[in-house]
């Protein structure tokens, strides 16, 4: 091992393929499955893949352990296999439950033929002639890509972006009705790196250098404390209003379907295929503006955190809504009677709102 820090040395970079490459970015929760189907089933766009080494990768560059060029290095060169291994029909999903699956794709024939390719040399020189011929996109569904944009950008000026954003509240209640609050460190399904600072366990990436603050806040809390760094990220990043990115408010879409499809395809300079209603259809889309229910969630988290947090989450919303969008208003939000939610669990939260299920990759 090389522990000598007189002895200077650099990753040398990796090539990646001249794909186009496209990357479904958001928090976690923030409906971005419900997207990338759709964009999946456009001409020329590839079945998306969530990738959660991405993810890490980042996590361990934000924390900082991991350096600047070991980033670098990693992500180009799994970006590399993903679309190499993708176009040889190897290391893809065949799970019938999952999104991700080709078997839920409409263009599984095509991707199953892929498994009959050989690796070799002749083999890759022809995968690369196929992608530049057919100016394939690739998509890749990942968590909080867009605080190290820049670092992106030195990669691949190339690289485009869908930013999908949620709405504080509904972002709130699905990550504490998912177990957000309670699972880091403890539960084995859920990898996400769980630091310790001093005697603070279980600590957040994004919360280090507020660990204690971390600790001592209930789950709900907790969830609130990190959605409101990353939210905040988001809304403050030059990407977001760059030319290679597309901003999609996860409600207008939801709402406003064939609107943003539209955009889509515009921005993605492809047209959608006889197969996007389906996959439309089986995201349950478009789906109606729903008051009631999001002023409940408000009210229920509102009772089971204390005022400060309160009183940061109305401003975030506020800003949320000035700048990303304004399905939602805090202003058209009914009182109900204070204290009425207090003490409600993660289940009696899931009563409200259940967490999506899937049969065969669709919604059900």
């Amino acid at each position: 091992m090389n522990n000598d820090p007189n002895v200077s040395h650099t990753i040398k970079k990796i090539s990646i393929l001249k794909a186009n490459y496209l990357f479904i970015d958001g928090m976690s929760r923030s409906g971005k499955t419900s997207l990338a189907p759709v964009i999946s089933s456009f001409e020329k766009v590839e079945h998306f893949k969530a990738r959660a080494t991405y993810d890490r990768f980042l996590m361990m560059y934000e924390s900082g352990d991991l350096t600047k060029q070991g980033f670098k290095y990693l992500f180009e060169s799994d970006l590399l296999m993903d679309v190499w291994f993708s176009m040889m029909g190897r290391d893809v999903n065949h799970n019938l439950h999952d999104l991700t699956s080709i078997m839920n794709s409409p263009k599984r024939e095509n991707y199953l033929a892929r498994e009959q390719k050989k690796d070799t040399q002749t083999t890759f020189n022809e995968i690369i002639k196929e992608i530049e011929q057919q100016k394939l996109i690739f998509p890749f569904i990942c968590d909080d890509l867009t605080s190290v944009s820049s670092l992106l950008n030195e990669i691949n000026k190339n690289f485009r972006y869908i930013i999908v954003m949620r709405n504080p509240v509904d972002l709130l209640f699905t990550w504490f009705r998912s177990g957000r609050g309670d699972r880091l460190g403890k539960d084995p399904r859920y990898t996400n790196p769980a630091f310790i600072v001093k005697k603070f366990d279980n600590i957040h990436y994004s919360m280090i250098e507020d660990a204690e603050e971390f600790y001592n806040a209930n789950s709900l809390e907790k969830c609130f404390l990190v959605i409101e760094k990353q939210i905040l990220k988001y809304m403050n990043a030059d990407l977001l209003r760059s030319k290679n990115s597309f901003l999609v408010p996860i409600e207008n879409y939801w709402i406003e379907t064939e609107k943003y499809i539209k955009k889509l395809e515009k921005f993605l300079d492809t047209n959608r295929t006889k197969s996007t209603n389906n996959e439309i259809k089986g995201a349950n889309l478009p789906r109606k503006k729903d008051v009631d229910t999001f002023s409940l969630k408000l009210n229920m988290i509102l009772d089971n955190m204390c005022e400060k947090y309160n009183e940061r989450l109305k401003n975030l919303c506020n800003r949320y809504e000035n700048e990303i969008s304004d399905i939602y208003k805090l202003n058209s939000i009914s009182n109900l009677s204070k204290g009425k939610f207090k003490n409600m669990s993660m289940e009696d939260f899931s009563k409200i709102s259940p967490a999506s299920k899937f049969n065969r990759g669709k919604r059900s």
